[in-house]
């Protein structure tokens, strides 16, 4: 080899040590009319996950079971706020997906007009109660906390689905005696003479006897990415994790974000951004993994999920690693 030549090689080869690698690329899916608009808000315009060196393509859903079916379709690698139920459902069946964390937890409460002559869940029997549409975590809590401490059968009442804007406007045009609503949309139609019956977090308790709400919502993960991309699992909590701590720190940053994400007015978005530390968590300790078993045992006990969910099927592995990631 000339001198000219082992120069050459010489300088390619610094040169390839040099290079940056690859980065992983992910796309993440989230509900954008829910409680995960928020997160994915602060998610996107604080560009986290890119900050954790991955390539992201953001995939926004107008159904709270549709991050779900396009996880299933391969048509994106993780999910930021899948439904519970649903997510549950899939793992036991043995669909190719895992929960790598709980990322919402069920902040609601079961509200009436001020007005109503309803005062107890009792009276429930016989009306309409709107609520998430199936498939999703509300929906089954919903039906486990009404069989469970009131005896009520899915065919002693009349649910109807549909998102919470949509429920709240049923609520004020009387065609629903009841409904399940989240704290955030509470806040947000504030000008609502709402009565609140009884909080999703005290009657859950009543349950299970553990005072942490019901999981609402998972981080879901599409196997085969997990698999070959270990490493950007870890990242991609990571970044879901700094995102969490950045929405508790700065309210008037996650409002700005509402507010370009959603065109949301200054007020809702700041009422929104002041209940992040409630409704949302990014976790997967063995606490969390206990709670995911319970409530799926809870919501098989109803028929919201069939089958056994395999110990497989909660994944801590990217939580672990995501805490060496500063």
């Amino acid at each position: 080899m000339t001198r000219i030549a082992f120069f050459a090689a010489a300088v390619a080869a610094v040169v390839g040590l040099a290079a940056p690698a690859h980065a992983e690329k992910v796309r993440i899916g989230y509900w954008s009319s829910g409680v995960s608009l928020g997160f994915g808000a602060v998610l996107e315009s604080g560009k986290f996950m890119e900050k954790e060196g991955l390539e992201v393509e953001y995939v926004k859903f107008p159904d709270v079971n549709a991050p779900t079916k396009a996880m299933a379709a391969g048509a994106i690698d993780f999910a930021i706020g899948a439904a519970a139920g649903g997510s549950l459902s899939v793992a036991a069946d043995g669909l190719p997906m895992s929960i790598m964390l709980a990322t919402q937890v069920a902040e609601l409460d079961f509200v009436v007009p001020e007005d109503s002559p309803i005062k107890t869940i009792e009276e429930l029997k016989g009306k309409k109660i709107g609520t998430s549409p199936s498939g999703s975590a509300t929906a089954a809590i919903t039906a486990a906390i009404l069989e469970k401490n009131y005896g009520m059968k899915a065919d002693d009442y009349q649910s109807v689905p549909g998102n919470d804007p949509r429920l709240a406007q049923f609520l004020a045009q009387k065609d629903i005696d009841a409904a399940a609503l989240r704290t955030v949309t509470q806040a947000l139609v504030k000008d609502m003479k709402l009565r609140k019956l009884a909080s999703f977090r005290d009657e859950w308790k009543k349950i299970t006897g553990q005072d942490a709400p019901p999981v609402l919502g998972v981080g879901l993960v599409r196997n085969d990415w997990l698999k070959a991309n270990p490493d950007g699992a870890a990242k991609v909590v990571a970044g879901m994790r700094k995102a969490y701590e950045f929405g508790k720190a700065d309210k008037a940053a996650v409002a700005k974000a509402l507010m370009e994400a959603a065109n949301m007015k200054q007020d809702d978005a700041t009422n929104y951004a002041a209940l992040w530390d409630g409704i949302y968590t990014v976790s997967m300790e063995p606490a969390d993994v206990a709670s995911l078993k319970s409530e799926f045992e809870v919501f098989k006990s109803v028929g919201a999920v069939k089958g056994t969910l395999p110990d497989s099927a909660l994944v801590t592995g990217p939580y672990e690693a995501s805490k060496a990631i500063k």
